[in-house]
């Protein structure tokens, strides 16, 4: 998951240092892809890891 999020982390930068308008939507296309391999990543541990889903939880009703 890191290296997902690293990834969406460096194809923000650069398409918000690009200067071509094509260019930086195709990199933000691409971190919307990581996005997803993040969200991919963190059902299938809320599915296998019944500590990381406690905690998940616990976290989402304490911030309403």
């Amino acid at each position: 998951m890191i290296a997902e999020l690293d990834a969406v982390n460096l194809y923000e930068q650069m398409a918000n240092l690009a200067k071509s308008e094509e260019i930086r939507k195709i990199l933000l296309d691409i971190a919307r892809q990581e996005k997803v391999h993040v969200a991919m990543f963190e059902t299938v541990l809320l599915q296998a890891d019944k500590e990381f889903l406690k905690i998940y939880a616990d976290y989402a009703l304490a911030r309403k």
